[in-house]
């Protein structure tokens, strides 16, 4: 979705692409769902990761717009980034103007700018502008447009964490401000795919759901290899969400998992067991039966604890989101103290389990 933004990252007359993406949340079949299990999630409107790709030399014609009297308007420019150049008034005369210029030229050649500026978070981790280049150079080849260069981008989360899908938003916001830039439609199946290419990047064999959901942003009934199925006419759901960042990483857990199963198959019961809890709980929320639906989640989380991607931060955050009037609370994506979700009957239940949980825990609703 194509947005606006006052951010003082995209100044007026830059005429930046901006794309976001939201987050998503996964209610029931994290992991379960890579082995062709049924997963039911929902996408997290409120957050947002967005993307913004601008032309660097967009701010050399800004500072020589407000740097010039006017008189000089015909005169050649300097071909690089201003922000290196000496700070200089223009006068009326031509030929000094034109000698300041040159003077400006000589310093950018002996001060090159890099092609490409990565504008990130404040607490963004130093690995995250690798990722985010990476992402970019693998979303413009699966477009098949070319990376414009000189470039800068500037990524913002949005409050997004482990759990919520945030490489997933970054492939589908790249995806889509990638597209705007070369004036190209945004068609949803080109986004889907490219977006797809992101996560394969970071998550090698993904199941697909947490780009599907961002890109669609619509509750989604997910199966591996089958056409998405967006749900409609489901009751309200009023949901806690405390952000957290995961322990390890989610290539590191998933890769756990598998190995697990490899070691002891008779575990490939709990990943059946977790699909059939799914079902109960799609099933329980079609019907209105938010009891039904919180009775698979705390189900469902008792079977991620067996696979073993729970750790002592996720079940003393649990117990105490349940202690506070949660109907269901677990773990949400890869776990190893990511997110954890709290399912509620109220906002003033949502509201206690915010009050257990801290002022970092958001409340919010599906519809």
């Amino acid at each position: 979705m194509l947005i606006s933004s006052d951010r003082p990252d995209t100044p007026p007359g830059e005429q930046p692409a901006i794309a976001s993406a939201c987050g998503k949340v996964i209610l029931l079949g994290e992991h379960s769902v890579v082995y062709g299990e049924p997963a039911l999630a929902v996408p997290l409107l409120p957050l947002r990761l967005s993307v913004v790709l601008s032309d660097p030399s967009a701010d050399r014609w800004r500072a020589l717009a407000e740097a010039s009297d006017g008189s000089g308007a015909d005169d050649p420019v300097p071909t690089g980034p201003l922000e290196e150049a000496p700070t200089m008034p223009f006068s009326g005369d031509a030929m000094a103007t034109q000698a300041m210029l040159v003077a400006v030229g000589s310093t950018l050649d002996r001060e090159p700018q890099p092609p490409l500026r990565i504008d990130l978070d404040p607490d963004a981790p130093e690995e995250a502008h690798a990722a985010v280049s990476r992402a970019l150079g693998t979303a413009a080849r699966a477009l098949g447009v070319p990376v414009p260069l000189p470039l800068r981008i500037a990524v913002r989360t949005g409050g997004l964490r482990s759990g919520m899908g945030t490489s997933a938003a970054l492939g589908v916001a790249m995806s889509r401000a990638l597209l705007a830039w070369h004036g190209r439609a945004l068609d949803e199946r080109v986004v889907l795919a490219a977006a797809e290419a992101v996560e394969r990047l970071f998550h090698g064999n993904p199941s697909g759901i947490d780009h599907t959901v961002s890109a669609l942003e619509r509750p989604l009934w997910f199966v591996k290899g089958q056409a998405p199925e967006p749900l409609a006419g489901m009751m309200d759901l009023t949901l806690v969400l405390l952000p957290r960042q995961s322990a390890r990483s989610t290539v590191h857990i998933v890769s756990g998992v598998r190995d697990r199963l490899a070691e002891s198959p008779a575990m490939i019961r709990t990943i059946a067991e977790m699909g059939r809890f799914a079902r109960l709980g799609r099933e329980a929320w079609t019907d209105g039966d938010l009891p039904g639906l919180a009775r698979a989640m705390n189900a469902h989380q008792e079977s991620l604890d067996r696979l073993g991607v729970v750790n002592q931060d996720d079940k003393d955050g649990i117990a105490a989101a349940l202690q506070a009037g949660a109907r269901a609370a677990k773990i949400t994506g890869a776990g190893w103290g990511g997110t954890l979700l709290a399912l509620v009957d109220s906002e003033e239940a949502g509201q206690a389990v915010r009050l257990a949980w801290g002022e970092d825990a958001l409340l919010f609703r599906t519809g």
